[in-house]
């Protein structure tokens, strides 16, 4: 009797397992989103600026990948049919945000010292970052290179998704990533909720049509954290003033610092399909939107220059809990189209999603009824 939903659950759960630790590039990613903190030497606001323009694809990556995979098909299920699946969802990055113009953000203290002015975005080159810094009655209070890309221009988002069958021809579907730990980089989770709904039962003679039209609604909340190793530069302990006892490098005060990103999306779709035993093919179109928040948390070093017996000096503070910012998502209209094979019980599908970060979606599972 169970021993079909042991097989639902364990199949998309070993390809989960696989996808996420063979196919995301998140070693790498999260080692990028580490340097993150030297930004903050130039002040709060040219920071947000800089890490606005860095994060871009990161955002709106994630904010379109999370919306996509919904639906492998316009039918529903019976009722309590269901399936479990493994999604796995690639947002591509468009060229004009895998770089920007160091220059034309409008920093009001930094400039660039090396380098640039072009400088990567988090999806962009892993080489040829600008290093910017500045200066003050000859004491250099600010130097520090702009992190690289990840060199990937594909933002990934897997997650486990279930849907069960309704009466009146409607799933409810689930989704989620449960709270992991990721290496030593900090913490990831994801879930959400979704309903299907065929509508030919409301057209007149629709059972009778060629097609399934359906309509769905999905709801994603997404979460990370990564740490950040922002330290003091050059500290002189014989010459930089440190009045609040910070300390240097080595400093406990500076171990607390993190990183915290969250994304709330949404989307809409009328779909339309045709199924047929094997195969199944299915598109759609709809509206969707995100927005990401993104909040840096600890103690950031930074120096101000004072003056001891009329000479200049750095004097060590720090900011505490530095940035909090919004990230609204580029995705407005899409346009979905993609097939599904069905053979006993397993399930694969494809799809594409056009909009300003074109998706690449495949799902594997276990579907019954």
């Amino acid at each position: 009797m169970l021993k079909y939903p042991v097989y639902a659950i364990s199949v998309p759960l070993i390809a989960f397992t696989l996808l996420f630790f063979l196919l995301t590039p998140s070693n790498k990613a999260y080692g990028q989103l580490g340097d993150l903190g030297d930004l903050f030497e130039g002040g709060r606001e040219d920071a947000q600026l800089l890490f606005t323009e860095y994060l871009k694809p990161f955002a709106s990556g994630f904010g379109a990948g999370v919306n996509a995979g919904w639906v492998d098909r316009a039918r529903t299920h019976r009722v309590l049919g269901f399936h479990v699946k493994v999604n796995f969802s690639a947002a591509i990055v468009p060229d004009v945000d895998r770089s920007f113009m160091v220059n034309e953000i409008g920093l009001g203290t930094l400039e660039v010292t090396q380098g640039g002015p072009e400088t990567p975005t988090f999806s962009g080159s892993s080489s040829g970052n600008a290093r910017l810094g500045y200066s003050q009655h000859g004491l250099v209070l600010a130097d520090f290179r702009m992190p690289p890309g990840t060199g990937f221009r594909y933002i990934m988002t897997p997650m486990v998704q279930a849907g069960i069958g309704l009466p009146k021809d409607t799933d409810i579907m689930v989704r989620f990533i449960p709270p992991v730990s990721f290496l030593d980089y900090g913490k990831m989770y994801l879930y959400g909720l979704g309903i299907k709904h065929e509508l030919n039962q409301w057209i007149p003679s629709g059972q009778f049509l060629p097609l399934t039209f359906s309509l769905m609604a999905g709801y994603t909340s997404f979460g990370s954290s990564a740490g950040l190793n922002a330290r003091p530069t050059d500290f002189d302990s014989q010459n930089d003033r440190d009045p609040q006892n910070l300390g240097g490098p080595g400093s406990p005060t500076w171990d607390d610092q993190e990183i915290l990103f969250s994304t709330d999306a949404w989307t809409i779709n009328l779909i339309v399909g045709k199924s047929l035993p094997v195969l199944s093919v299915y598109g759609g179109l709809g509206v969707e939107g995100s927005r990401t928040q993104v909040s840096v948390e600890g103690n950031f070093p930074y120096y101000s220059p004072v003056f001891d017996d009329g000479e200049p000096r750095r004097e060590l503070n720090k900011f505490t809990d530095p940035l909090d910012v919004s990230f609204d998502g580029s995705n407005r209209l899409r346009a979905m189209a993609g097939l599904r094979i069905s053979l006993p019980l397993l399930t694969f599908n494809v799809d594409y999603t056009h909009a300003d970060y074109a998706i690449v979606t495949a799902g594997l599972g276990v579907s019954l009824r």
